[in-house]
């Protein structure tokens, strides 16, 4: 009897890590087009209204999901509270005090921390052309992670199951 419920345990805590995983990838995928939607309001604001950047960030965290909308929302009070200094220090240590919780993957937040740089630094049209670019960056990782997701998914929810019979096996 408690072999049975110790094997029990076992499956369902290998089978839960398979499911964890997998739920990670999904998450990844959910983010990523969370940023694009926060990218696209962002350029929205810079392009058509000519908004200050904390005022843009107020403005698009009041309607972005969490952690963006709070990551926004720090990030302009910080830039108003620190009148000198480089944006894209603060940019980049923003994003590792917020998003650092996240399903992104260290690469996606790299490249988001490289918008950093060019935001607030250039004119406007250089700010426009740096966020298409980031744009067109971000739909290939969105297209990527999709991909990964639908032939990793089942993968991971298998092997978890598999390890778990696995494991029975050899300690019975």
């Amino acid at each position: 009897m408690l072999k049975g419920f110790g094997a029990l345990l076992i499956m369902a805590s290998a089978a839960g890590i398979g499911a964890s995983f997998s739920r990670d990838l999904k998450g990844r995928c959910m983010e990523l087009r969370l940023l694009k939607q926060m990218i696209y309001m962002l350029r929205g604001e810079i392009k058509y209204t000519k908004t200050p950047l904390p005022e843009a960030f107020t403005s698009i965290a009041a309607r972005m999901k969490e952690p963006f909308g709070s990551f926004l929302e720090q990030t302009a009070r910080e830039m108003e509270s620190q009148k000198e200094g480089n944006f894209g220090d603060l940019w980049k240590a923003q994003i590792k005090a917020w998003l650092s919780g996240t399903c992104l993957k260290k690469e996606d937040k790299e490249q988001l921390g490289s918008l950093g740089e060019v935001l607030g630094y250039l004119d406007l049209e250089m700010q426009l052309s740096s966020l298409d670019l980031y744009l067109e960056q971000l739909e290939i990782c969105i297209r990527e992670a999709q991909e990964t997701a639908s032939t990793k998914q089942k993968l991971y929810q298998s092997l978890g199951v598999a390890g778990g019979i696995f494991l029975v096996i050899l300690l019975v």
